[in-house]
C-alpha cells in the first residue's frame, strides 16, 4: 500500500523519526507531531528535501487540551487518515525523577502515555473509518510491562517510581488496544494493534529513553521497521488485536472495560457506541 497518511506522535527523535523516514521513502504522506515547533519544522524540512510528503504539527500531549486541538487540526485537514501510529511516550515525566502531574492532575507518564493516545484515537476514528484501504491504529507498548494488580492505583499515588509508572502505562496501552479491537476493530477496514517498537532489535533501539531509564545503549533506531509495517504492509491487512507481547493474561475483559472506563473518566474520550 503506496500513497497513504499516517499521523505519527513523538516524530522528532527516536523510533518516531525513524519511522517517518521509512514512511516517506515508501510513499506516503507523513503527519509529523512533535511538542517542540522548531523539532518538528527541521524534520518537516528534513523529509521535504528528500521528495517526502512531509506536514508538521505541534501538540504537548501531557495536557489534554492539546491533544484535543491536534485531533481536531488532523482530523478537519485529513478527513481520511489510513494510518495513527501512537508512539510518543514519556519515562519518568521526561526525567524528572519524581512524581510529577500534569496541568490536568494527571501522573505525567500516565498522561502522555495512555491517555493521550485513548483520547487522540476517538478523536480521529472517524478519519480512520473513512480510509479506502482500511484504517490501521497502531500503538506502542513494550516488554516492560507491569502487573495488572497495579492497576488500582493509575495515578500511583503510592510507591511511585519512573520503572513503574512507565510499565504500568504500557501495561495500560496493550490493555487499551486490545479494548479498541474487541468494539471497533472490522479487519481489514480498521483494525487496532500493539506492538514492542524494539522486539526485533534485541538488545533494544538506541534511544534517548533507553539510555536515560536503564542506561543501556541499542541498536540504531532506524532498525525497528515493525510500527511502518504494520501502517502499510499487506501482511497486517486483517489483522487486529494482537501484540508482540507473551503477556496474555492481561487481556482479561472486565479489567479491560473498567480500564476503559477510567480512561474515558479522565480524558472526557467520547467513543461512539460499539
Amino acid at each position: 500500500m503506496r500513497g497513504g497518511v499516517h499521523l505519527v506522535t513523538g516524530a522528532t527523535e527516536g523510533i518516531g523519526l525513524a519511522t517517518a523516514h521509512q514512511l516517506c521513502r515508501e510513499g506516503h504522506t507523513v503527519l509529523v507531531h512533535g511538542r517542540a515547533p522548531d523539532k518538528v519544522s527541521r524534520v518537516v524540512s528534513s523529509l521535504r528535501q528528500k521528495n517526502g510528503d512531509a506536514h508538521g504539527y505541534v501538540a504537548d500531549l501531557s495536557v489534554l487540551a492539546d491533544v484535543r486541538k491536534l485531533g481536531a487540526e488532523v482530523g478537519g485537514a485529513w478527513p481520511r487518515l489510513d494510518g495513527l501510529l501512537n508512539n510518543a511516550g514519556s519515562f519518568d515525566g521526561d526525567y524528572t525523577g519524581g512524581r510529577l502531574l500534569t496541568p490536568d492532575g494527571n501522573e505525567y507518564t500516565l498522561a502522555v502515555n495512555v491517555l493521550a493516545p485513548f483520547l487522540l484515537t476517538a478523536l480521529l476514528l472517524p478519519s480512520l473509518r473513512a480510509s479506502e484501504v482500511g484504517g490501521r491504529c497502531v500503538i506502542a507498548s513494550s516488554v516492560s510491562m507491569g502487573a495488572a494488580d497495579a492497576l488500582d492505583d493509575l495515578q500511583l499515588e503510592r510507591g511511585y517510581s519512573g520503572h513503574r509508572a512507565y510499565s504500568l502505562s504500557k501495561l495500560c496501552d496493550a490493555m487499551l488496544s486490545r479494548e479498541l479491537h474487541e468494539r471497533y476493530g472490522s479487519p481489514p477496514s480498521l483494525t487496532f494493534n500493539s506492538m514492542d517498537p524494539t522486539a526485533e532489535c534485541g538488545m533494544g533501539c538506541d534511544t534517548k529513553m533507553l539510555r536515560a531509564g536503564w542506561g543501556a545503549w541499542g541498536a540504531p533506531a532506524d532498525k525497528s521497521t515493525i510500527s511502518a509495517r504494520m501502517l502499510t504492509r499487506a501482511e497486517w491487512a486483517g489483522r487486529s488485536g494482537e501484540g508482540f507481547s507473551s503477556r496474555r493474561e492481561v487481556a482479561d475483559a472486565p479489567t479491560r472495560a473498567a480500564l476503559w472506563r477510567r480512561c474515558v473518566e479522565l480524558t472526557g474520550a467520547e467513543y461512539p457506541e460499539a
